[in-house]
């Protein structure tokens, strides 16, 4: 009985930093299966700090940057979408692009924020953001 409190009452700790951004997120070279917490949008970021994007094809929206991760939605084409910043994760092949950079997107209500790869998006290896953009 008190080893099942403790488990439960680690497992809500641990809940409390990955949404407070507390707890540090996967290594790169971990394995993309296991979803770490999205990172903080900077404290400091203002409208000017959100990008548009917009995806050539319908690209999936994840949990974390790589294909591994959980699906969240499907981004479509002909809309456009709000970005905040890009990170090194899966590298990904298609269409003849190669790249490893995946942008930190809200994928509207209902949905939330999320990873899509860069090798869908319009634009340059970074679908736009500036490399000052990184999270």
């Amino acid at each position: 009985m008190i080893t099942h409190l403790r488990v439960k009452a680690k497992a809500a700790v641990a809940g409390v930093l990955l949404t407070a951004g507390l707890l540090a997120a996967a290594a790169p070279g971990a394995s993309a299966a296991t979803p770490s917490a999205p990172p903080a949008v900077h404290a400091s970021a203002a409208a000017s700090d959100a990008y548009t994007i917009a995806p050539y094809t319908a690209v999936n929206l994840r949990y974390g940057p790589g294909s591994g991760y959980a699906w969240m939605s499907t981004l479509q084409v002909g809309h456009t979408y709000t970005a905040y910043c890009w990170v090194y994760g899966e590298t990904i092949v298609d269409n003849g692009y190669r790249n490893n950079i995946w942008i930190y997107m809200y994928g509207g209500t209902g949905v939330g924020y999320g990873y899509v790869s860069a090798v869908y998006l319009r634009g340059d290896a970074r679908a736009g953001l500036p490399a000052s953009a990184q999270c």
